[in-house]
């Protein structure tokens, strides 16, 4: 049952559609499947961290106010730089070889890390899913369920990673740099929303 409960869970995650989900689909999109594999690992990498700060008592870091605020500001800022960059340079050179340095796989690590773990909310739904769990779960089974969630939501960030890339070949330069645009655009809204949420706490 727990293993169930862990894979429903990170399907649910499918619903949500914030800045991490664009900058997967960019990035495979722009520099390949591995690219998109690196930001996905990047992701669940900052997912497993919130998981463990949850689980072992720290999650005041999230749930003080002064914490959330400049968590809420960094990640701002961090989307609002991607969101400039995509607009006033999109990159539509694709790299359809695949051939990508480690140091730019790096890069598309850290910056699916940074994305998913500074954004607050992102905490806010691990600690609703753990709290769920423990209405439900022993000890052994939360951990069973979040691992399966973990699991879940790598493995649909790699199939959307996947079929991203796949689009590119079916794209025109010109609508490869006006989607580039787009997610430019959605990315400082996004950042807009941190910032404000910064502001108003």
């Amino acid at each position: 049952m727990s293993i169930i409960t862990g894979v429903l869970l990170g399907l649910t995650t499918l619903v949500f559609i914030g800045p991490v989900l664009f900058y997967l689909i960019k990035s495979s999109i722009e520099s390949g499947f591995k690219a998109g594999i690196a930001v996905s690992l990047g992701i669940i990498s900052g997912d497993i961290i919130c998981v463990f700060i949850a689980l072992y008592g720290a999650e005041y870091l999230f749930i003080n106010s002064e914490y959330q605020k400049w968590f809420a500001l960094c990640g701002g800022l961090i989307l609002l730089i991607i969101g400039l960059k995509y607009i006033v340079k999109p990159n539509v050179s694709t790299n359809v070889n695949g051939k990508l340095q480690n140091k730019k796989l790096v890069t598309y690590f850290i910056n699916g890390f940074l994305i998913n773990f500074v954004n607050p909310f992102v905490f806010a739904v691990w600690i609703g899913f753990i709290s769920y769990n423990a209405t439900k779960f022993s000890s052994v089974e939360i951990a069973i369920s979040l691992g399966f969630t973990l699991l879940t939501i790598f493995t649909t960030d790699v199939l959307k990673a996947y079929f991203a890339n796949k689009l590119m070949y079916l794209m025109k330069p010109q609508k490869i740099t006006r989607l580039f645009k787009i997610f430019g655009g959605l990315m400082i809204l996004f950042s807009f929303r941190l910032i404000v949420f910064y502001l108003m706490a």
